[in-house]
């Protein structure tokens, strides 16, 4: 593989994380449990530059709080009505998976890009 190659598809596993983050917390925005109970963890992803090129991508968790939510209907509430839930942006994450599915789509347009070029390099040299 080439580094050029080498570093799209480190972007490529980078945007696919993103995603997956951004998908999770989607999928358990409405999550609720007991007041001082762990629930749902809000995910990010940290990406840091790779010394051999690239970006190298970690899931964390965002923020480790969750906010007060009163629903007396509820099941897991107590006495006073009160549930927790995950602080979570629901536009913040719909932007995150448009800018992941954007990312992803540079880096097969990158991969793309040097197939071609490796192509015309081979029917150069032949």
């Amino acid at each position: 593989m080439t580094s050029i190659a080498a570093i799209a598809q480190s972007g490529l596993v980078a945007a696919t994380l993103k995603l997956t983050t951004s998908a999770s917390n989607i999928a358990n925005a409405g999550d609720r449990a007991r007041v001082g109970a762990r629930g749902y963890q809000p995910l990010g992803t940290v990406q840091t530059a790779s010394p051999a090129g690239g970006v190298v991508a970690q899931a964390v968790t965002l923020k480790p709080g969750a906010t007060l939510i009163y629903d007396p209907t509820a099941s897991l509430a107590k006495v006073h009505g009160f549930v927790q839930a995950p602080e979570i942006d629901p536009i913040s994450e719909i932007s995150n998976v448009l800018a992941a599915g954007q990312a992803f789509a540079f880096q097969v347009k990158v991969l793309k890009t040097a197939d071609k070029e490796d192509k015309t390099l081979l029917d150069l040299t032949a």
